[in-house]
């Protein structure tokens, strides 16, 4: 009768474990999303370079040479090493560069640097801020990742003064009507 109650325990133990699953999708993104980009991290740059762009939602924030956005990780602090990697830096891809990074006309060079990752690459900083992408922007201008809560803190655009930036909904690229550029 005690083999028989252990067993019955176990098995129920192993259902509820088996019908619990993980989730390290981002919010308002499906698990489909979340998992079609998830097959490698991004290259590091020959030299990367810093740039911004303003949509009406968020002021001016950075991005790189291409336009895609560039997210600060709550966990991190600035002038630390990244507390983003593994699975993390699949989904949250780190902006890494081979040479010393540039910074566009209306950025503070100053506020430019790098920090050396466990892999050996040199990701970006501003402000001391380590920068990523977002796996789920697919083009310039999109913010999908601004104010999302993701593997244990949230993640937000950076502003030009080396901020993180609060306002503004995540959201899609805006027609090229409502996105002015700035180099």
């Amino acid at each position: 009768m005690i083999v028989t109650l252990l067993l019955a325990a176990a098995s129920t133990t192993l259902q509820a474990a088996s019908e619990t699953q993980v989730d390290d999708t981002v919010p308002g993104q499906s698990a489909s999303e979340a998992t079609k980009d998830l097959e490698s991290v991004s290259q590091p740059v020959e030299q990367a370079r810093l740039e911004t762009r303003q949509q009406a939602d968020y002021g001016t924030y950075l991005t790189n040479r291409e336009g895609m956005s560039l997210y600060l990780f709550a966990m991190d602090e600035p002038g630390s090493a990244s507390h983003c990697d593994h699975s993390c830096a699949i989904a949250w891809p780190p902006f890494t560069s081979r040479k010393a990074p540039k910074a566009g006309d209306s950025l503070d060079a100053e506020q430019l640097s790098t920090i050396e990752r466990e892999d050996g690459t040199r990701q970006v900083t501003y402000a001391g801020w380590p920068l990523y992408f977002f796996s789920g922007d697919k083009e310039a201008g999109d913010a999908l990742g601004q104010d999302v809560t993701h593997l244990g803190a949230a993640w937000y655009l950076v502003s030009p003064a080396g901020e993180k930036i609060e306002q503004g909904e995540r959201h899609s690229a805006p027609s090229a009507a409502e996105t002015d550029s700035n180099d």
